[in-house]
């Protein structure tokens, strides 16, 4: 079985919009069965507005809504 994010690579920079209404935006540094882990990551806010976000940050897979590759 096919694990939806199998086909993007990683080292890629993403926006990773989730279903509890954050959104990311870094490298996709690692895809794992049930996860994906971002670099370098920023958190979304309203009117544009970011926020550092130190170290990687785990998404689990079932609370991503879509993905966008920007890069």
């Amino acid at each position: 079985m096919m694990w939806p994010f199998d086909n993007y690579l990683t080292l890629k920079q993403v926006i990773v919009n989730t279903r509890t209404d954050k959104a990311f935006r870094g490298l996709l540094w690692r895809k794992r069965r049930g996860y994906l882990v971002l670099r370098e990551c920023e958190l979304l806010k309203a009117k544009g507005e970011t926020a550092p976000i130190d170290g990687e940050v785990v998404i689990p897979a079932f609370n991503v809504d879509f993905l966008q590759v920007i890069r």
